[in-house]
């Protein structure tokens, strides 16, 4: 507290999550996925020329949802939530407009990337009527909670997919660029973002809700374990029939 007292913040912690989550992790996301888009699909963006004017609009949108909690003000709030908004629909549009009638929609890895900012935007679209006091709208623990589902279903999915590919990138660089993921851990992921969100609404049966939704990102988590394992020990092994190669020349000389 004795920052958020000296900087005169007025909803320490809602500054806090928003700095981080729409602050860092979106513009972070955002440029690691127009940056490695035409990797993984041989395609450009929808709008080559858009990426600077979606940074401008994630940053200005971000500054408006710290300043929004920082002074208590729902001025800054809510053209910050149109901004950020905005440009997070136009990214996803730049990725999914030249995929369409390929197929490649219909994989697990795309669908992992494009899905997983559902999480972001639910509570977006939830701080309206959060912000109106709206009746049957738990407010308070929508703020606790929301979070959560922000992060395991928006941040570790984006991750699930993003992950595995740059690895790939690292250890097996030969290799064609494939975003990591399947069904299993698509389904899963949101599955338990689905359940967490029930819980916020269903409070008599939060606990156990929320406890099951924490068991499948656990189990989402584990095919992602295994594709990683993959890569590295195919690297490993890659590594280790190099190093013999020198051996077995030696020894037909």
């Amino acid at each position: 507290q004795g920052w958020s007292t000296w900087l005169q913040i007025k909803v320490p912690l809602e500054v806090h999550i928003h700095a981080n989550n729409w602050g860092f992790m979106s513009l972070l996301f955002a440029g690691l996925l127009i940056d490695l888009y035409p990797s993984f699909t041989g395609k450009s963006l929808a709008w080559p020329k858009s990426p600077t004017r979606i940074f401008w609009m994630m940053t200005l949108g971000a500054l408006g949802l710290i300043l929004g909690p920082w002074f208590e003000a729902s001025i800054f709030t809510v053209p910050g939530i149109v901004l950020h908004l905005s440009a997070t629909i136009w990214l996803l549009l730049n990725v999914v407009k030249p995929l369409i009638g390929t197929g490649e929609l219909s994989t697990p890895g795309i669908l992992h990337l494009v899905t997983a900012y559902f999480w972001i935007l639910a509570p977006v679209m939830m701080a309206p009527l959060v912000l109106l006091q709206i009746p049957g709208i738990p407010g308070p623990s929508i703020e606790q909670n929301a979070p959560q589902a922000l992060i395991y279903g928006w941040a570790l999915q984006f991750g699930f997919a993003i992950i595995p590919l740059l690895l790939r990138r690292v250890f097996l660089p030969d290799s064609p660029a494939k975003l990591g993921g399947n069904w299993f851990s698509l389904i899963a992921v949101h599955l338990g973002g689905v359940l967490l969100w029930a819980g916020i609404f269903l409070n008599d049966s939060q606990t156990a809700l929320h406890g099951a939704a924490y068991g499948l990102w656990f189990l989402a988590m584990l095919p992602i374990a295994y594709e990683i394992w993959q890569i590295i020990s195919t690297a490993m092994g890659g590594l280790q029939e190099q190093e013999s190669l020198p051996t077995v020349a030696e020894a037909g000389d």
